[in-house]
């Protein structure tokens, strides 16, 4: 699956912090509208003759020793078109060369560990290289930690996201380009840590740098017929599963939730008790349980653990 060059399409930038004079405007990464290179001049010889002794004619500047073309594009530089990635960079070796953008920036503080795993070196170079536009996003090897994964995955079902999940350490947040049709559970897919979807005939690089924007402040970001079935999913769970035991979308039975309510008004556990027809040591008992089962430190910890499920 290789993505489209966006020619003459100005990509938007993925976070909101920008190197100073940088603008939504700016102009699309130099992998995909970099000029060509100036051959060395022709020696002229004349009739298809080689030159004359001691006419040389212009020599071919030496290329320093361990220079780009050996160790590949310098930091801030992008590499050439996807279609002719150049000798120093043969496609067949790109999934192999996640190497950082730049040796020690990924422990730098504000910076994003991003990697990025798609079966196609041309797709892989074409997203390697707009994400190399933005010093605070460095890229890491595939297999090391990450805080964002960036995969490119066919007919996506739950079998393919979980064996993605497994080759990846820590808790990354994954954003998806997904080439055929979406078969994964979504509760299990947000579960492993999709964060955002984005369907291959959907695909621009502003969609593209939306998406990472989004991710990276920690936010969602799905297709809308997907954002629909998880609106499915959400109720069925909710009417059979959920409310037959009287439980919340957040864990908690409804007479936890009521008494959360009463203390988060301020009132004593002895009056909580008299309101709900239960003993000062049953309510007490009820906190300890809530504290305990979700891991909360205090009241006032399981109050705002209420408050943030949307019960309060």
């Amino acid at each position: 699956m290789a993505l489209a060059s966006p020619r003459g399409a100005a990509p938007t930038a993925p976070v909101t912090a920008h190197q100073a004079g940088q603008t939504q405007g700016r102009t699309a990464p130099a992998v995909l509208r970099r000029p060509p290179r100036t051959a060395a001049p022709a020696r002229t010889a004349g009739h298809g003759t080689h030159p004359a002794a001691g006419d040389p004619g212009p020599a071919e500047p030496a290329r320093p020793q361990g220079g780009r073309d050996a160790a590949g594009p310098e930091e801030g530089e992008h590499p050439q078109h996807p279609g002719n990635p150049g000798p120093g960079v043969p496609p067949a070796a790109l999934p192999d060369r996640d190497a950082p953008a730049a040796e020690g920036t990924a422990d730098s503080p504000g910076t994003v560990r991003l990697a990025v795993h798609t079966a196609d070196p041309i797709t892989r170079l074409a997203l390697v290289s707009y994400v190399r536009q933005f010093p605070h996003l460095a890229l890491t090897r595939w297999g090391a930690a990450a805080d964002i994964v960036v995969a490119a995955l066919e007919n996506p079902d739950a079998a393919a996201i979980g064996a993605l999940r497994r080759q990846l350490p820590g808790d990354p947040q994954l954003l998806l380009i997904v080439e055929g049709a979406w078969t994964a559970n979504l509760h299990s897919a947000l579960d492993a840590g999709v964060r955002a979807v984005i369907f291959r005939h959907d695909f621009t690089w502003d969609r593209f740098g939306e998406a990472l924007r989004q991710v990276q402040a920690g936010h969602g970001d799905l297709p809308t017929e997907l954002q629909g079935r998880l609106m499915d999913q959400v109720r069925q769970t909710h009417r059979e599963v959920l409310t037959p035991r009287g439980l919340t979308p957040g864990g908690l039975t409804l007479r936890e939730a009521d008494v959360l309510r009463l203390v988060a008004e301020g009132y004593e556990l002895q009056d909580i008790g008299s309101k709900l027809g239960y003993s000062e040591r049953t309510i007490k008992n009820v906190l300890y349980g809530v504290i305990k089962r979700h891991r909360l430190r205090n009241r006032a910890h399981a109050v705002a653990y209420a408050i943030r499920c949307g019960l309060i």
